[in-house]
C-alpha cells in the first residue's frame, strides 16, 4: 500500500498516497458490494480509474471503511462520516492527497514544482504577485496551490484567481506558513495557509479558521 505520508493536525488529518499501482492492483482493496452502484465502472481512462480507487483506498486507511463520498453539482467533494465532516481532495500525476476535518471547511492542493508555470502565470497571479514571484518556480507552484486550496475551501464559484485571491509575500526558504486574502463583492477574508515540499512537489493546505473579515 503506497501510503506516502500522513500529517496530523488538531481535529484534522492529511493523507498522501503515491500513485504506483494499476487499477487492477487497487481494485483488490474493494469488495464487489463496495463498487456496486458507484460511477467507477463508467471510466475507461486508466489514470481516472487509478485516481478514483486511490482516493478511496486512502480514505479507508485514514478514517476506516464506513464513509460515503459524493460530489456537489459544482464538483466539490462531500463526506458523510461519523467523525470527519469536511473534506478536500487533490491529485497530481504522481500523488493523491486527502484532507479531512471534524469541524471546519478545508482546502488542499498538490502540484509538480517542475511544471511550466510561465505559460499560465498571468492567469492566476496579479501584477503585484508577478513582481514578487519573479519567475521563481517554487513560489509559482506554492501560489498556484494556495489559490486552488482557498478556492476549494470557500463556497463561492466562478472565482477569479488573479483578482480575488491574493497571497501575502513571504520567504519559502524560512517560513512554511503564510497568509492569503480572498474577496468577493461584499467582503474580504484573511486565511492562514501551510505548505510542505517533497519529491519535487509542493503541498498547500488551508483551514477555514476564524479570521479577520471586513466589509468592502
Amino acid at each position: 500500500m503506497p501510503l506516502f505520508k500522513t500529517i496530523t493536525l488538531p481535529d484534522g488529518l492529511i493523507g498522501v498516497w503515491k500513485l504506483t499501482e494499476t487499477s487492477d492492483d487497487l481494485i483488490s482493496n474493494f469488495s464487489t458490494e463496495e463498487l456496486e452502484g458507484t460511477d467507477f465502472r463508467k471510466y475507461s481512462y486508466e489514470k481516472r480509474k487509478v485516481e478514483w480507487l486511490a482516493i478511496r483506498s486512502l480514505l479507508k486507511q485514514m478514517i476506516g471503511p464506513y464513509y460515503i463520498l459524493s460530489y456537489s453539482e459544482t464538483g466539490k467533494p462531500i463526506l458523510d462520516h461519523h467523525q470527519y465532516k469536511h473534506i478536500s481532495i487533490s491529485h497530481s500525476r504522481y500523488f493523491v492527497v486527502v484532507f479531512v476535518h471534524e469541524k471546519l471547511n478545508v482546502g488542499i492542493d498538490i502540484e509538480d514544482i517542475t511544471r511550466n508555470y510561465n505559460a499560465v502565470e498571468k492567469r492566476y497571479l496579479s501584477a503585484e504577485e508577478l513582481i514578487v514571484v519573479n519567475k521563481n518556480t517554487l513560489l509559482q507552484c506554492i501560489y498556484w496551490c494556495a489559490k486552488e486550496a482557498v478556492f476549494k475551501m470557500i463556497p463561492d464559484d466562478g472565482v477569479e484567481f488573479r483578482e480575488q485571491i491574493h497571497i501575502l509575500p513571504f520567504n519559502p526558504e524560512k517560513e512554511n506558513q503564510f497568509m492569503a486574502k480572498y474577496s468577493n463583492k461584499s467582503q474580504e477574508w484573511t486565511y492562514p495557509l501551510q505548505f510542505q515540499n517533497f519529491s519535487e512537489h509542493c503541498l498547500v493546505w488551508v483551514i477555514e479558521e476564524p479570521s479577520d473579515s471586513i466589509n468592502i
